[in-house]
C-alpha cells in the first residue's frame, strides 16, 4: 500500500487525525457528513443575517477520489481539501470577507458537539473511532469555475502545480492561483508588486480557467499571440503540469513578440529563468516548513520525510520543463 500523501499547505491541525486512513471510500462518506455540516453552518449564518455558503468539490489530492474509487481504491490521502464557496459581502475587503466566514465557522464549531476547528480554516469530526480533518478552501460563489484551474494533475501534489502559477505571478507582479482569479494592483495607474498595500487599486484580470493565459497577455496590451499560447490558452480539459508550463512559456514568448516583457527582461528566456528560480525557491521553503514538524508518530514522521524527498525530486523535473 502506498504511503499516504501529506498535505503540505494544511498539515495536521490536530495530532488525533494522524492515524486516520483516508481512502476514496472514506472521502465519499466524509462528503455526506460535510453536507450536514454546511446545512447547519448555514442555519448559523442565517441567524446572523449572513448569506449562505456552498459546499464545493474536493480539491488537492482528493480531487480525483471518484477515479481512485474505481482505479485505485486502496489509495490513501493525508487529509481532505474541499472547496467552500462563500458569498461576497459588500463594503469589506477580500481578506476581511474571508476572515468573517472563518470566524463564523469557528463560532459554529465552538457551539457544536460534532464538529471542531482551531481557526475556522478546517473542520475535524469523528468517523467511527477515527477523526478526520477537512481543510476548507474558500473562494467566492461567483468564482466557482476558476477553481477548475487550481486542481492538481492526477497523482501530482497540488503544491507542485499551484506554485507554478504563483511563480509566474510573482515574476509579472500579479496574483495568480488564489481563489480570486488573476489580479493586479495599480498605483497611480502603474502596475506594482501585488504585495503592495498602500494607495493601490485592485483589478481582476480574469476568472476564466479556459483563457487565463491569453487573458494575461491581453491585459499587458499584446495584439499578436504566439503559436504556443494559441495551443495552450488556459485549461484544456484536465489539468496537466506540462500544459501549465506551456502556457507560461507561451506568455513569455508573446510578451517578447509584442515588446511587453516586464522587469527589463530582454528575452523570453530571461523571464522564464526567473519563473524557474522562484518556483524552486518556493518548493524549497515548503520542504523546510515547520508544518512538517507536526508529525509526531513514527509513521507520520516517515511519511513527512518521504513527501519532502518527493517534492525535491519532482520540482527539479518540472523546473527543467520551464527552461
Amino acid at each position: 500500500m502506498r504511503a499516504r500523501e501529506f498535505l503540505t499547505n494544511g498539515g495536521w491541525a490536530n495530532s488525533i487525525t494522524q492515524t486516520t486512513h483516508i481512502t476514496p471510500l472514506l472521502v465519499v462518506q466524509v462528503l455526506k457528513v460535510l453536507d450536514v455540516f454546511v446545512q447547519n453552518l448555514n442555519n448559523h449564518l442565517e441567524a446572523k443575517n449572513i448569506p449562505p455558503v456552498e459546499l464545493g468539490t474536493p480539491c488537492g489530492s482528493t480531487t480525483y477520489y471518484q477515479r481512485d474509487l474505481i482505479q485505485d481504491p486502496d489509495r490513501e490521502y493525508g487529509d481532505i481539501d474541499v472547496n467552500l464557496h462563500i458569498p461576497r459581502i459588500e463594503g469589506i475587503s477580500n481578506n476581511a470577507n474571508t476572515t468573517l466566514i472563518q470566524n463564523e465557522v469557528k463560532n459554529f464549531c465552538d457551539g457544536s458537539r460534532d464538529f471542531q476547528t482551531q481557526n475556522g480554516t478546517n473542520v475535524i469530526f469523528k468517523m467511527g473511532e477515527d477523526h478526520v480533518q477537512v481543510d476548507l478552501v474558500t473562494s467566492y460563489l461567483h468564482n466557482k469555475a476558476w477553481s477548475q484551474a487550481l486542481a492538481p494533475e492526477y497523482q501530482v501534489k497540488g503544491l507542485l502545480c499551484n506554485s507554478l502559477y504563483s511563480s509566474l505571478g510573482e515574476t509579472l507582479h500579479l496574483s495568480i492561483g488564489g481563489g480570486h482569479g488573476i489580479q493586479a494592483k495599480l498605483q497611480n495607474n502603474v502596475l506594482v508588486p501585488f504585495r503592495t498595500v498602500k494607495d493601490v487599486k485592485l483589478t481582476t484580470i480574469t476568472v476564466n480557467p479556459k483563457t487565463w493565459a491569453v487573458d494575461i497577455v491581453k491585459y499587458f496590451g499584446c495584439k499578436t499571440i504566439s503559436n504556443r499560447l494559441k495551443s495552450y490558452p488556459g485549461l484544456l480539459d484536465e489539468v496537466h503540469v506540462a500544459d501549465i508550463i506551456n502556457s507560461i512559456k507561451g506568455i513569455a514568448e508573446t510578451l517578447e513578440l509584442n515588446g511587453k516583457l516586464p522587469n527589463n527582461f530582454d528575452h523570453a528566456d530571461e523571464m522564464l529563468r526567473q519563473v524557474k528560480s522562484i518556483y524552486l525557491s518556493k518548493i524549497g521553503k515548503a520542504i523546510n516548513s515547520s508544518k512538517f514538524d507536526k508529525a509526531s508518530s513514527e509513521a507520520a514522521i516517515a511519511k513527512a520525510e518521504q513527501t519532502k524527498a518527493m517534492l525535491s525530486s519532482k520540482s527539479e523535473v518540472f523546473a527543467k520543463l520551464i527552461i
